[in-house]
């Protein structure tokens, strides 16, 4: 754990409320080499930090890996650089309507909902429309020169706990892993 005096800000979210996120019990991500990973330029190592992090906080959510073909949602996520048309692009691929996602706190506070550069964006995708139907940003701001793998790994996996505990249903992971 991380001691000393850093501070943790909540999470914000906001979604479409009329998708059904009570009945969804599996995931997945896109491949690799799928559009989805051309969107953005980050490493390897970031890459597989956050898919990590996400994998296990949806697991210890009840939720289920499975493959693209089967899964109830797709998780896509994006890291915001200075690159604006990168921001862009990763939106247009995953079809983002704000106005569409009318649920959540980001819409009576609109002054938290910012995508600063450092800030990390994870979407849950509808597979059927291939759409955004839920979506939560948190400033990651991650310091290359002065985190260590650890450390920036610490901030990935807290900023997705607090990420997916927004998320509008949650799972009761005992009941799921007994279902």
């Amino acid at each position: 754990m991380l001691s000393g005096c850093t501070l943790y800000q909540p999470a914000i979210s906001k979604y479409q409320t009329n998708f059904n996120f009570s009945k969804v019990s599996s995931y997945a991500f896109y491949k690799r080499n799928s559009d989805f990973g051309q969107f953005q330029n980050i490493s390897y190592t970031t890459r597989n930090s956050i898919e990590l992090a996400i994998e296990q906080v949806l697991d210890k959510n009840g939720f289920i890996y499975n493959t693209l073909d089967d899964a109830d949602i797709v998780i896509t996520y994006h890291l915001v650089n200075e690159n604006t048309k990168e921001l862009l692009t990763y939106n247009k691929g995953v079809l983002y309507c704000s106005l569409c996602l009318r649920g959540g706190e980001a819409q009576a506070d609109k002054k938290q909902w910012q995508t600063k550069p450092g800030s990390l964006i994870i979407d849950v995708l509808d597979p059927e429309k291939k759409r955004s139907v839920w979506r939560s940003v948190y400033p990651l701001k991650i310091n290359a020169k002065t985190d260590n793998s650890r450390e920036a790994q610490l901030k990935i996996y807290r900023a997705i706990d607090a990420m997916i505990d927004k998320y509008p249903h949650s799972r009761d992971a005992s009941k799921a892993n007994n279902a």
